[in-house]
Parts: C-alpha cells; structure tokens; sequence
C-alpha cells in the first residue's frame, strides 16, 4: 500500500484524500469502510498518511474500527511499517483503547517485526512531542521495548 518508492503528485492525492473524507463525513462510517475494503481502496489514504497528512490520519482513525477483519489486520500492517518514518501521523491514527481494532499496542508491537524496525521506531516515537499524543507515545515505547522472543 505505503510501500511505493514515489507518492501521487500533492493535488492528485489531495483530491482524492478530500473525496475520502468527503465520504466520511457526508455517506457514513460504514458505507466508507465498504468502499474502502475493495481492493486498493486504502491505497490513497495510506499514502496521504506516509506523506504526513493529518486528514489521512483522521480517516483511519474513524474508519478503520468499521472495516472487516482482512483490511484491518492489512491497514495496520501498513501502519506499523510507517511507524518509523511517520510516528506522530500513525499515533494520531491508533485507538487508545487496546482492544480495539488500530490500538497503539497492535501497532507498536514488535512481534513479527526485525530488530531494526523496532530500534527505528523506538528512535522515531522517542521524538513525538504532542501532548494531545503524550498517552499514546508512552504505551507505543513501553510496548516497543518489551522483549519478544520472535522479534
């Protein structure tokens, strides 16, 4: 999804983040959430989110709890490997709560993940200073430096 070596131009994205959005506010959460369970739906999101687009991180948030339970686990996946190149973006993106889909804990969780991406993004999320994500950045560090044998 985020993985593309070259983003859309800005105003292409910007346009169709926008209809995204537009989607959100003015079709509903569910009927967002179907459109963008099809395939390559959250492309255009993800990428907005890798180019540090706040409006980005507010569709994942509000949309993604009403996704099916494949694009959840594929967005935050996504998520998780923007973690170490956009941390305040993908934080301002989780859900506090830790059992909901999107929680800070699955994204900043090392399991399945190398060595070198957990020391990124340790590094990254060390560097968050938002106090409206202060909450978030302490679970996402504490999670990120707990050991896991796999990791």
């Amino acid at each position: 999804m985020a993985t593309q070596d070259k983003p859309l131009p800005p105003s292409m994205q910007s346009d169709k983040t926008d209809h995204v959005l537009y989607m959100a506010t003015h079709d509903g959460v569910a009927q967002t959430a179907t459109a963008l369970s099809r395939p390559h739906g959250w492309d255009n999101v993800m990428q907005a989110l890798a180019q540090g687009r706040p409006e980005a991180a507010r569709i994942v948030a509000t949309v993604l709890p009403q996704t099916d339970a494949r694009t959840a686990r594929t967005v935050e996946h996504t998520l998780q490997r923007l973690l170490p190149r956009q941390p305040a973006m993908v934080l301002s993106a989780t859900e506090p709560n830790a059992a909901a889909t999107g929680s800070t804990k699955n994204i900043c969780s090392p399991t399945g993940m190398s060595t070198t991406w957990r020391k990124k993004a340790e590094q990254a999320v060390t560097k968050v200073h938002d106090i409206r994500l202060a909450t978030r950045t302490q679970t996402c560090l504490h999670t990120l430096q707990r050991r896991v044998p796999s990791a």
